[in-house]
């Protein structure tokens, strides 16, 4: 029997990111958890954090200076792409933590989600949780009903309190709920796994 090398590539490549997947998940640091407030898709719709904070939404402009985090760009990145679309991403809602990490919380559009397979879904994690955490923000990713579906949890340096420096993050990692398995990243991710 005579494999093409294409096709023996193409195994090849596979078998070698599905074991560096999976090892790379037995490295993740387990110590970092998501946030564990609550979302309530009631109070995401009426763009509130809790009941007495206001949140930045994806419809919120700050018409005197840029709004942080600006998650518009990586947005419309990844609607340009025929994977996901732009009805991928229903909204978001950025919550500065006063007891527990910043964190910005997006809804998907459920059916599309269950259509991504695993490396699909680890893209769009690790495309905008880089980007919320170059803003110090931490990333969870919600059905319309309120079901988590993934996580991008990151581990700061003490200055983002601060706001004295740009935040850096020390450590990475992603969740994802469906697949249940870790998404590793290491110090501050780069492209590609």
């Amino acid at each position: 029997m005579t494999h093409s090398i294409p096709t023996v590539l193409h195994h090849f490549v596979t078998a070698s990111l599905i074991v560096g997947v999976m090892s790379q998940s037995v490295l993740a640091n387990q110590s970092l958890q998501p946030s564990t407030a609550p979302f309530q898709p009631e109070m995401f719709q009426q763009g509130m954090c809790t009941p007495m904070t206001q949140g930045i939404t994806n419809t919120t402009i700050n018409q005197a200076a840029l709004t942080e985090p600006s998650l518009w760009l990586v947005r419309d990145q990844i609607a340009a792409l025929d994977k996901f679309g732009r009805r991928l991403v229903d909204g978001w809602l950025v919550c500065n933590g006063a007891t527990e990490a910043n964190r910005v919380d997006v809804v998907v559009n459920a059916q599309l989600w269950s259509l991504l397979d695993y490396f699909d879904r680890y893209e769009f994690l690790n495309r905008f949780g880089r980007v919320t955490s170059g803003y110090g923000y931490n990333l969870r990713v919600f059905d319309p009903q309120g079901a988590m579906l993934a996580t991008y949890t990151c581990e700061f340096s003490s200055n983002v309190a601060t706001k004295q420096t740009p935040p850096k993050a020390i450590a990475c990692t992603s969740f994802d709920i469906l697949a249940r398995t870790n998404f590793w990243s290491p110090i501050k991710p780069m492209n590609g796994f």
